[in-house]
């Protein structure tokens, strides 16, 4: 599932939050220069007095669509607070590459959800010390609180103690397009004692309008496709939404009915994927091992859709069955109306159940009818997501203040569904924010991505850091690379994309984020030698026996590229560099995404960051996916069926070695990227957009494909051989 559009870079400059130093893996890319479009600094020596420092800086009057207008009233009362820094990071991060290093004796040791809690709570040092600066500046003690997470310290304070405290001016800013106003400083110091403890303080730099996610996110919409291959029938078209890493949907002629009569390279069923990876049946189905998948977005599975899918395409399946529903904030998850139903939602579970029965799956449905709604329109003000999933299953999240960004944050700013919910909405859920409602399973499968551009530093940080964290405790989080190659959109491929020629590549999250396991999609060719009419068992012809070539998918361009956000991890460093060698395309890159994207688009022909992460970790098939959806026969394609197929392989993996009396196999890249073998590499193809040709595919790893696809045998083998 897709979710924001084009951005441009004025509008993310203009809502950009605090940027602030994170661990190896989540450091903000190097800036070779900052413009003046957006100026931000940490850390720089300030020209005010030789003992402070120039923690932030910010020139809204140089952002599009920002004025500065009358300084604030110095007896105005502002709400102040200082964020702490965490403790541990840069330990988190080495504490993760040791528990996921196949070499290390610490391999697969997993710590518990209140280990890693206590792990990252800021330092009572910390805390000391910017109370003491803060009394010690005329903040009497009493105003002071700590809030009960111990990451804010709190207190009122004048305008006038404020600009002295922080060496600064406020002034109200007004956004021109919405009318919105905030109070903001253009930079601010703190004593060079104290910068080492102070995340960030708040109000300070921040500017966001309430419109921010009308003016800098244009929703994906849905593309559907209708091809004629043999007789097909035509549905009303629908209003466009938002589009889900489903690339199309081609409805299948009535008569049929849902007989698959094809072979695999036209009618991908769960038996065509179990021959494709050489997938044995389940057998068992450990307790606390079942399969997550989220869904969002107004996206609803219908039970008589699955159970027409469980009769004609995999029988084994008892009729009835369905997902374990897990709700988030007053969310439903099925639909009884089947001509409601979601392609996302349907898909999902047409793909992984009949791969993991007779283990079963828990449906992640987050957030109430209204949210899940208002965030399909295009002016929508919540233009944030999947916070509210991490709160439910990580009730530290709920308070995890970082990275400039707030948890369980209620003003315009946060962008994210705000409970109980405040709005007019009949269907509203009035209860508290669900924090730590339901435990994380084991592995999670997400169908869903977005623009990177379009959230602030902060926000991604603070969500990729929370995938660190499930990591430490064993859990794996599986996610869609997206259906719009390096950037851009089928019928206009430089929407979306960045840099003032609208050509530089445009990254997707959460795959930026290197903790997540990112997924590309393949297709798969006919192949002569070896692909033979059969039957599956279900009275098909659908060979069990067959096996076929995969490449590239080629109706829709898998996603794929390099960060802006986060660089290239250790453990893909080598692969990285290989991969710019083979293709010829190091010369195409720049250096670094800079603060606030500066060297997006800075030097004419550069197009991606050659020094980001790189995504997709690995692919499986995406296209041609047979499934029944709203009452019909349909076949689709996008990431999203590339994803629920590698997280069912891996619970099958996790299966295998919990019943041995192993741990989870949780953080996997370290592994996958040390072997190879256990790839089918794909060697054909690429994957366009922005108006060129975007990356092509090479041997090894590359950012179409990522390492290949799996050898589930090799794949089981390599994993049942660790500790």
């Amino acid at each position: 599932m897709q979710f924001w559009g084009r951005t441009t870079l004025a509008a993310v400059a203009g809502a950009a939050c605090v940027l602030q130093p994170v661990l190896a893996a989540l450091a903000l890319l190097p800036s070779d220069t900052e413009t003046d479009t957006v100026a931000h600094a940490r850390g720089v020596p300030s020209s005010s007095s030789n003992t402070h420092y120039l923690h932030e800086r910010h020139e809204p009057a140089h952002v599009d669509g920002w004025a500065r207008r009358e300084r604030v009233d110095a007896g105005t009362t502002l709400p102040m607070r200082v964020g702490l820094r965490q403790s541990n990071l840069d330990a988190g991060h080495e504490l993760l590459m040791n528990i996921s290093d196949p070499e290390s004796p610490r391999y697969g040791k997993h710590l518990s959800a209140k280990d890693v809690t206590a792990m990252f709570a800021p330092s009572v040092e910390s805390v000391d010390a910017v109370k003491s600066w803060l009394v010690e500046s005329g903040i009497p003690a009493h105003r002071l609180s700590q809030s009960t997470n111990k990451q804010w310290i709190q207190f009122d304070a004048l305008v006038g103690e404020a600009e002295r405290l922080l060496l600064a001016k406020y002034h109200v800013f007004e956004h021109l397009e919405s009318g919105v106003t905030n109070i903001a400083c253009s930079e601010y110091h703190i004593p060079t004692s104290v910068a080492e403890h102070v995340d960030y303080i708040t109000p300070g730099t921040k500017l966001v309008s309430a419109g921010y996610g009308a003016q800098a996110t244009e929703r994906m919409r849905r593309r559907r496709r209708t091809r004629q291959r043999r007789a097909v029938r035509r549905r009303k078209p629908k209003k466009p939404r938002a589009e889900s890493d489903i690339a199309h949907v081609e409805c299948i002629d009535e008569e049929r009915e849902f007989k698959i009569l094809g072979s695999c390279g036209y009618d991908v069923t769960p038996t065509c994927v179990r021959n494709q990876y050489q997938i044995p049946n389940g057998t068992t189905a450990t307790p606390g091992n079942e399969l997550g998948v989220f869904q969002g977005l107004n996206q609803h599975y219908n039970q008589w859709d699955l159970d027409m899918y469980w009769k004609h395409t995999a029988s084994w399946i008892p009729q009835g069955t369905h997902p374990e529903l897990r709700a988030i904030n007053g969310a439903y998850g099925p639909i009884e109306n089947v001509t409601l139903a979601g392609d996302e939602a349907d898909l999902d579970f047409q793909v992984a159940i009949p791969l993991i029965w007779p283990q079963t799956a828990v449906l992640y449905q987050a957030d109430d009818e209204w949210y899940q709604q208002e965030q399909l329109k295009s002016n929508t003000r919540y233009a944030g997501f999947f916070n509210t999933f991490f709160d439910a299953i990580d009730g530290s999240y709920c308070t995890l203040d970082a990275f400039g960004q707030e948890g369980n944050c209620n003003d315009d700013a946060c962008r994210d569904p705000e409970y109980p919910n405040p709005n007019d909405a009949d269907d509203g859920y009035q209860g508290e924010l669900m924090c730590g409602e339901y435990e994380p399973t084991n592995v999670i499968s997400i169908s869903y991505s977005g623009v990177e551009s379009a959230l602030p530093y902060g926000y991604m940080q603070r969500q990729c850091f929370e995938i660190m964290k499930l990591a430490l405790q064993g859990v794996t989080v599986v996610e869609s690379s997206g259906d719009n190659g390096v950037g851009g959109r089928r019928y206009d491929p430089r929407a979306g994309c960045l840099g003032p020629n609208r050509d530089v590549f445009s990254p997707r999250l959460m795959s930026n984020c290197p903790y997540i396991l990112s997924v590309g999609a393949t297709e798969l060719v006919s192949d002569n030698r070896t692909a033979r009419p059969g039957n599956s068992g279900n009275g098909n012809n659908n060979a069990p026996e067959a096996k076929f070539v995969e490449r590239a998918t080629t109706y829709f361009a898998s996603g794929g590229g390099f960060s802006n956000v986060f660089e290239t991890p250790r453990w893909q460093a080598r692969h990285v560099e290989r991969y710019l060698a083979r293709a010829n395309m190091s010369h195409l890159g720049y250096e670094g995404g800079g603060r606030n994207y500066s060297n997006v688009g800075a030097q004419p022909g550069r197009l991606f960051n050659r020094a980001g992460r790189g995504y997709p970790d690995v692919a499986a098939i995406g296209d041609n996916y047979r499934v029944v959806t709203r009452g019909s026969a349909d076949r689709l394609g996008g990431t999203s069926v590339a994803v629920p197929i590698w997280a069912s392989i891996l619970t099958l993996v996790n299966e295998a070695r919990l019943a041995a009396g192993k741990s989870t196999v949780g953080f996997v890249h370290q592994v996958l990227y040390k072997h190879p073998e256990v790839f089918n590499d794909i060697t054909k193809g690429s994957n366009p957009g922005c108006g060129g040709d975007g990356f092509r595919v090479e041997e090894g790893w590359d950012p179409v494909t990522g390492l290949g696809t799996p050898i589930y045998p090799k794949l089981l083998d390599l994993f049942m051989s660790l500790p």
